[in-house]
C-alpha cells in the first residue's frame, strides 16, 4: 500500500512538471520546482578554468559549422596547439548522461521544463556557476568531436575529410538553424558568465543588496533550456517557436544584465562612498575634503566662486583658507545669512581675520531624471546674490552627502563646519555658537564655545539664589532681562516697559518670550548677590595672570554698574547678550515702537534689540565705572583694570576702597560717596586720573 502511495505521488509530481510551460509560468512557480533541488552548502569550484576550455571547444564547432560550405571544402581554422587544463573536471559519466537528456529527443516546449528540472536534479550537489557550466560541458561533448578533429589535422592528413565526411552523414542544417544556433550559444555564454559573476561576488562578500536578490536559480534554469533548443543542430524549429525561445531567453539576458549594471552601480557607490568617509576622517588638506563633501573624485580644480569679486578661487588659494562652510537646504535661511554677515563684515576689518572665509554648500535633491529644478535653481541664485563670501558657480547636487549625513549628522537644518587649511574639521556645528555670540566666538573651536557658555555661570549660580525661576528660564532659552540700581523709580520704569513690550503682538507673533527679575526687589538676597560675586572677584584677582581672565572682566563689569540708577543684563538662555546702564537701557525700551518691526525682519527680538542697542550707546559716553571693596585684608591694594572696552587708561589708581575710573573723558573732580562704608573695615579708595 505505501509503495503503491509512493509511485503516485511521483506520477502526481511528473505530471505537474509536464504541465508547466516555462514560457508561460510565472517565475515563482518555476523556482519553487528548482530551489528544492539545490543543496545551498554546495562546496565552490574553480568552475572558470573549465568553462574556458569548454567555450573555446564550442566557440570554434560554431564558427566551423557556419563557415563549411560541402560543396566547396575549406580549410578547418586551427585553434590553440594545446588544450587548455582545467582545474575542476566533473565525473565524465555525469557529462554523458546529461549530454543524453539534451539529445534523446527534440526541443519541445511540453517536455523542455522536465527535461531542465531533470539535469538539476543531477547537479544538486554543485553551486548554481557549477550546475549551468557542467550543462556547457556535456553540451560540448556532441561539439568536442569537431575540435578533436581540428587538433588532428596537424598530423593526419585525412582529417578534413574525415571531418567533411562525418558532416556529410548528417542533414544539413538550413542557414536560418544554425543563425538560431549561434544565438542560443550567445545567450548562453552570456548567462553562464553572468551567473559566475553573481556566484564571484557573493564569494568575495560584495556589498550590493542587489546582488542578493538576484534568482540565479531562474538565470540557470534558462542557461539550460538555451542549450536544449540547441543541443540537436539539425532539428528543423517551427519559427514560432524559435522566435518565442529567443525572445524570452532575450528577455531573461536582459534581466540579468539590468541587474549586474545595478550591482557594479552598487558596488562603485560604496567605493566612492568609502573614499569619501575616509578623506572625511583624515584628508591630505582643504582641496581634498571639498572634493569629497561636493565634487566627482575625478575633479581636480574645484569650481568655487568668490561671490565678492566675481571670480573662480584657485585650488591654490583654497589651501591657504581657514573655512566656515555654510551647509544648508535653500529654504529658511535669511537668519542664518544675516548673522554670517556680521561675521563676514568683522572678518573683512581685521587683518588677522582676512585668512577665514565662509563657503556655502547648498544641499538640495535631484529629480528621478537626476535634473534640479528650474525654480530651484532661481531660487539659488536669489540667496547666492545675497552672500559676499564663496559659493558654488553652479548648482547641483553634491557627491558627499551621504558622508555628510553619516560623519558630520547633517539632517536638514543649516550647519556651520569650521575647517583649517590642512582639512580638519576644528568644529563639527557652530552655527549655535555664531548665533548666540557671532565674531565674539572667533575662531570657533569647542574651547571657544566652553569659555563663552561659563563665562557667566558665576552670575547665574547667585541669581538663582536669589529668584529659583530663573533657573527655569535659562532651560527654555527664554529671554530673560536681570535688572537692578539705586534709584527705586527707574528700576520699576524698567520692568513696567518690559511687561508692556512681552505682550505686544509683534512679540508673540515672533514666539519670543520675555521674562524679568528686578534685583532689588530682594533686598536680604541682592546683598548675598553682591557679596558672593564681589568675593569672587577678590579670589580671581589674586591668580597669575588675572588680566586675562575673561570672567574677571564680566565681574569688574557687573560691579560697576551696581550703583548706577539703573542697569539691565538680557540673555536667551544662560547666554548673556547684552549688559548695559540706565540712560541707553530705559531708552531702547521706551522706543520699541520704533525698532520692534526688526523683530521680524532680523528674524529675532535679540537681533533687533542688540542693534538699536548698539545704535544708541555710540552717542551715548559711557558713565565713570566705580565700585567698592570692604574687608580686604592685604597690606597691599589690588591693580584693577577698567572693564570699559572703550576707557583710554585702563589701570584704575588706588585712594581708597571704591574704585573708579572715568576713562579719560569724564570729569572728577567731585568727591565720590563712600557707598559700602558701613561694611566692616576701614577702606582704601581708587580713582583715575586723567
Amino acid at each position: 500500500m505505501e509503495l503503491f502511495q509512493s509511485k503516485k505521488l511521483i506520477v502526481s509530481a511528473s505530471s505537474l512538471l509536464d504541465k508547466i510551460n516555462p514560457f508561460t509560468a510565472t517565475d515563482e512557480a518555476i523556482s519553487n520546482h528548482i530551489i528544492g533541488i539545490h543543496d545551498s552548502q554546495a562546496p565552490k569550484y574553480d568552475v572558470g578554468s573549465l568553462y574556458n576550455v569548454v567555450s573555446n571547444i564550442i566557440k570554434s564547432s560554431t564558427h566551423i559549422g557556419t563557415s563549411l560550405d560541402l560543396k566547396r571544402p575549406k580549410a578547418v581554422e586551427l585553434v590553440e596547439d594545446k588544450v587548455p587544463q582545467s582545474s575542476f573536471m566533473p565525473p565524465f559519466s555525469t557529462l554523458k548522461e546529461i549530454a543524453c537528456q539534451m539529445t534523446c529527443k527534440p526541443f519541445e516546449k511540453s517536455t523542455a521544463h522536465q527535461t531542465a528540472v531533470g539535469i538539476l536534479e543531477k547537479l544538486k550537489s554543485y553551486t548554481w556557476d557549477a550546475k549551468a557550466v557542467i550543462a556547457l560541458s556535456a553540451f560540448a561533448l556532441d561539439f568536442g568531436e569537431t575540435w578533436r578533429l581540428a587538433l588532428m589535422e596537424r598530423t593526419e592528413q585525412n582529417a578534413l575529410e574525415l571531418h567533411i565526411f562525418r558532416l556529410g552523414d548528417e542533414p544539413q542544417p538550413s542557414k536560418n538553424n544554425l543563425d538560431l544556433i549561434n544565438t542560443l550559444v550567445d545567450i548562453s555564454f552570456k548567462l553562464i558568465e553572468g551567473i559566475s559573476t553573481l556566484e564571484k561576488k557573493i564569494a568575495d562578500k560584495s556589498p550590493s543588496q542587489t546582488l542578493y536578490h538576484a534568482p540565479r536559480e531562474l538565470y540557470t534554469y534558462w542557461a539550460i533550456l538555451a542549450l536544449l533548443t540547441c543541443s540537436n543542430r539539425t532539428t528543423e524549429l517551427d519559427w514560432n517557436i524559435k522566435s518565442e525561445v529567443v525572445g524570452k531567453l532575450n528577455h531573461v539576458l536582459m534581466r540579468l544584465n539590468n541587474e549586474l549594471n545595478e550591482i557594479q552601480r552598487e558596488e562603485d557607490e560604496e567605493k566612492d562612498q568609502a573614499w569619501r568617509e575616509s578623506v572625511f576622517k583624515s584628508p591630505s588638506g582643504i582641496v581634498d575634503l571639498l572634493r569629497a563633501l561636493i565634487f566627482s573624485r575625478e575633479i581636480t580644480e574645484l569650481e568655487i566662486f568668490d561671490n565678492t569679486i566675481q571670480k573662480v578661487v584657485s585650488n591654490d588659494v583654497l589651501k591657504t583658507k581657514n573655512l566656515l562652510l555654510f551647509i544648508s537646504g535653500l529654504d529658511n535661511i535669511e537668519d542664518e545669512i544675516w548673522v554670517l554677515k556680521s561675521v563676514h563684515d568683522a572678518f573683512k576689518k581685521d587683518k588677522e581675520k582676512q585668512n577665514y572665509q565662509i563657503l556655502w554648500v547648498p544641499v538640495v535633491e535631484e529629480t528621478d531624471d537626476h535634473r534640479i529644478t528650474d525654480d530651484r535653481k532661481e531660487k539659488f541664485k536669489q540667496l547666492k546674490s545675497n552672500m559676499p563670501w564663496y559659493v558654488l558657480q553652479n548648482l547641483f547636487a553634491i557627491k558627499g552627502k551621504k558622508a555628510l549625513e553619516k560623519l558630520w549628522h547633517y539632517q536638514g537644518k543649516p550647519i556651520v563646519v569650521v575647517t583649517n587649511p590642512k582639512g580638519q574639521v576644528i568644529h563639527r556645528n557652530a552655527m549655535y555658537m555664531i548665533f548666540v555670540w557671532k565674531i565674539e566666538a572667533f575662531p570657533f573651536r569647542h574651547e571657544d564655545e566652553e569659555r563663552l557658555s561659563l563665562q557667566w555661570k558665576w552670575f547665574w549660580n547667585e541669581a538663582t539664589k536669589v529668584f529659583p525661576d530663573i533657573g527655569k528660564w535659562i532651560q527654555s532659552e527664554t529671554y530673560i532681562f536681570i535688572y537692578g540700581g539705586t534709584d527705586v523709580a527707574s528700576t520699576q520704569r524698567i520692568g513696567t516697559l518690559l511687561d508692556t513690550i512681552k505682550n505686544d503682538p509683534i512679540i508673540k507673533q515672533a514666539d519670543a518670550i520675555i521674562e524679568h527679575f528686578n534685583l532689588t526687589t530682594r533686598h536680604d538676597q541682592a546683598s548675598n548677590f553682591w557679596a558672593s560675586i564681589t568675593n569672587s572677584m577678590l579670589s580671581r584677582l589674586q591668580k597669575k595672570n588675572h588680566e586675562q581672565d575673561t570672567v574677571l572682566k564680566e565681574i569688574e563689569t557687573l560691579l560697576s554698574y551696581k550703583n548706577e540708577k539703573a542697569w539691565a543684563l538680557l540673555s536667551k538662555g544662560p547666554n548673556v547678550l547684552v549688559i548695559g546702564f540706565d540712560s541707553v537701557v530705559t531708552s531702547v525700551l521706551e522706543t520699541f515702537d520704533e525698532w520692534k518691526v526688526n523683530v521680524q525682519v532680523l528674524q529675532g527680538f535679540d537681533n533687533a534689540f542688540i542693534k538699536y542697542y548698539n545704535e544708541t550707546k555710540a552717542g551715548v559716553p559711557p558713565p565713570c565705572v566705580h565700585f567698592q571693596l570692604s574687608n580686604i585684608r592685604s597690606g597691599v591694594p589690588f591693580t584693577i583694570t577698567c572693564p570699559e572696552p572703550s576707557c583710554k587708561k585702563k589701570i584704575m589708581e588706588v585712594e581708597t576702597v571704591t574704585y573708579n575710573c572715568c576713562h579719560g573723558i569724564h570729569s572728577h573732580n567731585a568727591p565720590l560717596a563712600n557707598l559700602n562704608g558701613e561694611i566692616g573695615t576701614p577702606l582704601l579708595k581708587t580713582k583715575w586720573t586723567p
